[in-house]
This record gives structure tokens, sequence and C-alpha cells, in this order.
């Protein structure tokens, strides 16, 4: 909690410095704000889809219980599981985009021209 009452601290004093600041301020709690609730929306739906997996298990012939510890067991685990992914999948795309150098798609295109221009010369000779 201090680390988050100092980072409001800091945004506090910038923002009564200009009030250009106030109104980027705002715009960036709006575009977290919608990012934490489209993560807690996508997580909401997994807990319900894995917790219905007991049902459908057993409607493919698999024997799971459906007591209300089992069905809690796999919502709890399918919302751990896309948190856990969801980390990975930022850690991995962060570090490709630094490691790339951020022109992943210029890198691409320049190398289709490449081929295009070797697939011209095969042709040509």
């Amino acid at each position: 909690m201090a680390v988050l009452e100092s980072i409001a601290g800091i945004l506090g004093g910038i923002a009564q410095l200009h009030p250009v600041f106030v109104l980027l301020i705002f715009i960036l709690f709006v575009a977290v704000a919608y990012k934490v609730f489209k993560a807690l929306i996508k997580a909401l739906m997994i807990g319900v889809i894995a917790a219905i997996f007991p049902f459908f298990a057993n409607y493919i012939g698999i024997s799971v219980p459906t007591d209300i510890s089992t069905i809690v067991w796999f919502g709890t685990f399918g919302v751990l599981f896309f948190l856990v992914y969801n980390v990975v999948h930022s850690v991995l795309k962060a570090g490709s985009s630094i490691l790339g150098g951020g022109e992943k798609g210029r890198i691409r295109s320049e190398v289709r021209k490449e081929m295009e221009k070797q697939k011209g010369k095969k042709k040509s000779g």
C-alpha cells in the first residue's frame, strides 16, 4: 500500500504543476481501468467455463464428481491458469519486442521483399 500512496503523491504533485497533467493522468487512469476491467471480465468468463467442465466431462463419459468443491476447484484453477498465461504471454511479448528492437513488422517486410527478389532471379536465370 505504501507504493500506491507514494505513486498517488507523485501524481498529485505533478497534477498541481499544470492543469494539462490532470487531463493526461485522467486519460492514463481510464486506459488502465479499461484494461483491468477487460482482464477481470475475461477471468470471470474463464472461471465460469472452467467450472462447467465437470458437467461436460460427465456428459462425454469421463467420471468427474460434480460436487461444489470440485466445481470451485476447476473454476479457481481455470482463473489461475488464465492469469499465469497472461503474465507469461506479456513477458514473452515484451521480451521479443525488446530483443527485436520493436521493428518486427519492418524486418519481416524487408525479408519478404528480399525473398521475392530471390524468386525473381531464379525464374529469370
